[in-house]
């Protein structure tokens, strides 16, 4: 995982119901990595042991959508085989779909973050702006 520049990073907002990621790079794949990385911290999976290199992919209709599907790709993964992730690197993106390498360990011990069902649709957005990068924001049903 890479450190928080002014260039790309992330931040948690509040909701009422749900706990929101603001996420930004100098590039989409740049902001979608860091919106999964926000994930990552929000559920405490992040691990520090070499893991295996998977290959993880998402589409839909529109990148608002894709960035769902990802960050849920990603949940789906952590629940189904029990894996905490050591990086993430989204290697191609495009309007409707996205391929991520993810390094992936058994964690250590149980979570101790905050247990997240799913990435949601409410409030998603992905905007590009021109000269400074793109911002993602998407909220978690936690």
């Amino acid at each position: 995982m890479s450190a928080v520049t002014p260039d790309a990073g992330f931040e948690l907002l509040e909701h009422t119901a749900d706990l929101g990621i603001r996420a930004w790079g100098t590039t989409a794949p740049e902001a979608f990595g860091q919106a999964a990385r926000a994930l990552v911290e929000v559920m405490g999976i992040r691990v520090d042991a070499p893991g295996r290199r998977r290959v993880v992919k998402a589409s839909a209709q529109d990148p608002a959508g894709v960035l769902v599907a990802f960050l849920n790709e990603l949940i789906w993964f952590h629940e189904t085989e029990s894996v905490g992730f050591a990086a993430i690197d989204v290697i191609a993106l495009s309007d409707s779909g996205l391929v991520a390498e993810v390094e992936a360990a058994p964690l250590p011990e149980a979570a101790v973050g905050i247990g997240v069902k799913a990435a949601t649709y409410h409030q998603v957005r992905v905007e590009r702006r021109p000269g400074v990068g793109v911002e993602v924001h998407v909220f978690l049903d936690v």
